[in-house]
C-alpha cells in the first residue's frame, strides 16, 4: 500500500502543473508559457491570458507614451504664449526623461516580486495626477516640473517588456517584445496628430484663443490614464501561472537581491549603452523633431506635428521587423547572429541620422526622417531580443536597467543640444557618435546556455523521472545562492557532492569565485549560473542529453473542438 502511494507520488510529481484554465495557444506544459502567437483577426487573438495580457502590455504603453509625450507637438504655441525660452524648453525636455530613468531602475525588480499588473496600473494612475494640473503652468520652472512629474510614466515600458517576456518563451522574444514596446511607441507618432487635433478642436471654441487651447488640451489624456489603469488591473493576469506572484514573496528579493546581482552583470550596463544609442535617440527626437521643422522649414503647428508623427507612426512595424530580424539571425546563428544583428541595425541608425541632418529641402528631410526611423525603431528591438537572455531569473530587473538605459542617452542628447548652435548641428554630431558606440555591440557576450538548460529539463521530465535526474536544473542554483550554498553537479568534476541525509547534495566551494547574479544567460567571464554571495559552479553541457540548441521542445497543445 504504501508502496503505491508512493509510486502514486512520484508519478504526480514527474507529471506537468495543470494551468489554471483551459489555454487556446500551445504552451509549455511546465511553464505554461506560449509557444506561438496569434496576431490575425481570429477568436484566439485576445485570448486569455496569453494573447490578453500582450494587448494589455501594448496598449498601456502606449496610452502612458501619448500622456508622456504630450507636450512636445505644443512647445512651439506653449513657447510662444509664455515667453519661454528654447533653453527652457530643452529643460523640460530632460527632466521629462530624467524622471523615468529612476522610475525604471526601481519598477523593474518590484516587478520581479509582485508582478507587472499592480506596478503598471499604479504608473498609469500617478501620472494623471500632474496632467490635470498642466493647466496650471506658467513658466519654464513650473513645466519643468510638470513633465517630470508625468515622465515617471515612461517606466509603464518596464511593465511592457515584463510581462510580455513572462507570457512567451524566449525563442519568441525578439518579435513579441520588440512587437510589444513597437506599438507602444506608436504613441510618440500619435501624441503630435492627437494633441494637435486636441488643440485645433479646443481653439475652434468660442472665446477659445491659443493659450486657452493647449491648457484645456491635457485633461483627455489624464482621463484616458486612468481608463488604462482600470483595463489592466481588471482584465489581465499577472503571468501564466496564478501561483507566480502570491504571497510570502521571496525574502531574497525584497531585500534587493535581484538588484543588486543586475548591476553587477557588465552585460546588462553594455546593453545600456546600446539601448542609450536607440532609444534615447528616439526620446530625443521625439522631443525635438516638431520644433525642428517648425524653425528650420518655417511650418505652422499642425503641419510640424503631423511631419514629426510620421517618425514615431514607423513603430508600426519598423521596431517588430528589428525583433523578427534578430529572431531570424538566432534561429540561423545562435546569439552571435543577434548580436551581429544589432550591431549592423545600430550603425546603419547612426549614418541615416547624419544623412538626414544633412538635408536642406522639406522632402528630402522628411524621406531620411523615414528611413532613419526604420533603423532606430530596427535596433530597440534587436536589443530586446537579447535582454530576455541576460538573466533569466530577474528578467524585469534587466528590462528596467535597460530600459532606464534608454533614458539616460535622452537625457545626455539633450544636455548636449543645450551647447550647438542649432538642432541640425546637433543632430550631426549625435549620428557620428551613435556609430561610434554601435560598434561598442561587439562586446554583447550574452549566451543561451541557461535557456537552453531548462528546455532540456522540459524535454527530460516529459520523458520519463530517470532521464530527468540527469539534468542539470538551474533553478537549484538560484535556490542554493539564496541559502549561502553551491549545489554540487554530477557533471562537475571540481565538486564533490557531500552526503546530507534527506536533501539534496550541496558543498560549498571555496575556491571558486562569484560575480554576477544567480541565473545568467551570459558573462565576460564564461557561461556560467551564479549565486549572489556564493561560490559559482560553471555550467557546463549535460552529458547524457543531447538536445540541439533550435530543436522544438515538447509542446502542449490546447484541444480542438470537434
Amino acid at each position: 500500500m504504501r508502496a503505491a502511494r508512493r509510486r502514486e507520488r512520484e508519478k504526480r510529481k514527474n507529471e506537468p502543473p495543470k494551468p489554471f484554465m483551459e489555454f487556446t495557444l500551445k504552451y509549455d506544459p511546465w511553464t505554461h508559457k506560449a509557444l506561438e502567437y496569434k496576431l490575425d483577426c481570429s477568436k484566439d487573438c485576445c485570448a486569455r491570458p496569453h494573447m490578453r495580457a500582450f494587448h494589455l502590455a501594448w496598449t498601456s504603453f502606449l496610452m502612458a507614451f501619448i500622456a508622456w509625450f504630450s507636450f512636445a507637438p505644443l512647445a512651439p504655441v506653449m513657447k510662444k504664449t509664455l515667453g519661454l525660452s528654447q533653453q527652457e524648453i530643452l529643460v523640460a525636455n530632460i527632466t521629462s526623461v530624467l524622471t523615468t530613468v529612476f522610475a525604471r531602475f526601481i519598477m523593474g525588480p518590484i516587478m520581479d516580486v509582485i508582478g507587472p499588473r499592480i506596478v503598471q496600473s499604479s504608473l498609469l494612475i500617478f501620472a494623471s495626477i500632474p496632467l490635470f494640473f498642466a493647466t496650471l503652468i506658467n513658466d519654464g520652472a513650473s513645466l519643468a516640473v510638470i513633465r517630470g512629474l508625468v515622465g515617471v510614466v515612461g517606466a509603464t515600458f518596464v511593465g511592457c517588456q515584463f510581462w510580455t517576456s513572462l507570457m512567451f518563451e524566449q525563442e519568441l522574444a525578439g518579435v513579441m517584445n520588440a512587437t510589444a514596446a513597437g506599438w507602444g511607441n506608436l504613441g510618440g507618432g500619435l501624441a503630435q496628430l492627437v494633441m494637435v487635433g486636441i488643440y485645433n478642436m479646443n481653439l475652434s471654441a468660442e472665446g477659445c484663443d491659443e493659450e486657452c487651447a493647449w491648457r484645456n488640451a491635457f485633461w483627455i489624456p489624464a482621463f484616458v490614464l486612468i481608463g488604462a489603469a482600470g483595463m489592466v488591473m481588471g482584465l489581465g493576469d499577472d503571468g501564466p501561472r496564478p501561483d507566480m506572484f502570491l504571497p510570502p514573496y521571496e525574502q531574497t528579493q525584497l531585500r534587493g537581491y535581484g538588484m543588486a546581482n543586475v548591476a553587477g552583470n557588465l552585460q546588462v550596463w553594455v546593453l545600456m549603452v546600446q539601448y542609450a544609442v536607440c532609444f534615447g535617440v528616439e526620446l530625443h527626437l521625439n522631443n525635438t523633431v516638431a520644433l525642428y521643422f517648425f524653425d528650420r522649414f518655417g511650418l505652422n503647428l499642425t503641419t510640424a506635428g503631423i511631419v514629426a508623427s510620421t517618425f514615431g507612426l514607423m513603430n508600426l512595424f519598423a521596431r517588430s521587423w528589428g525583433g523578427w530580424t534578430s529572431d531570424y539571425c538566432y534561429a540561423k546563428w545562435g546569439m552571435q547572429g543577434r548580436k551581429v544583428c544589432h550591431v549592423v541595425l545600430t550603425c546603419l541608425e547612426g549614418i541615416t541620422l547624419v544623412i538626414f541632418a544633412l538635408q536642406g529641402t522639406f522632402g528630402a528631410a522628411v524621406f531620411f526622417l523615414i528611413i532613419f526611423s526604420f533603423f532606430v525603431q530596427g535596433a530597440e528591438g534587436s536589443t530586446f531580443g537579447i535582454v530576455p537572455y541576460v538573466d533569466i531569473a530577474n528578467t524585469g530587473a534587466v528590462c528596467g536597467f535597460v530600459g532606464a538605459g534608454g533614458n539616460v542617452g535622452a537625457v545626455i542628447w539633450g544636455a548636449m543640444f543645450l551647447a550647438v548652435n542649432s538642432f541640425q548641428e546637433g543632430y550631426l554630431y549625435l549620428g557620428m557618435i551613435v556609430f561610434v558606440l554601435g560598434l561598442t555591440g561587439w562586446f554583447i557576450n550574452v549566451d543561451d546556455q541557461a535557456v537552453n538548460d531548462l528546455k532540456r529539463l522540459t524535454q527530460a521530465k516529459a520523458n520519463g523521472a530517470k532521464e530527468a535526474e540527469e539534468v542539470h536544473d538551474p533553478t537549484l542554483d538560484l535556490k542554493a545562492a539564496e541559502r549561502g550554498e553551491t549545489y554540487a553537479r554530477a557533471d562537475n568534476p571540481n565538486i564533490t557532492p557531500a552526503a546530507t541525509p534527506g536533501a539534496k547534495s550541496r558543498v560549498t566551494d571555496t575556491r571558486m569565485e562569484t560575480m554576477g547574479s544567480p541565473l545568467q544567460g551570459a558573462s565576460s567571464m564564461g557561461s556560467r549560473l551564479q549565486g549572489a554571495s556564493t561560490m559559482g559552479t560553471p555550467l557546463q553541457k549535460p552529458r547524457n542529453i543531447e538536445t540541439p540548441i533550435h530543436q522544438p521542445r515538447t509542446m502542449h497543445a490546447p484541444p480542438t473542438d470537434a
